[in-house]
């Protein structure tokens, strides 16, 4: 199976947004979890 450089690209990209998306999620659960005590 051959994988060219833009499908590995556009992964590459689609994980970075992915976890960027993920790292804010976290951050605001920490954040309002820290609040309420």
């Amino acid at each position: 199976m051959m994988v060219t450089y833009e499908a590995m690209n556009m992964l590459f990209q689609a994980f970075i947004a992915f976890a960027t998306m993920a790292t804010a999620i976290i951050a605001l659960i920490v954040l309002l979890t820290n609040k309420k005590k």
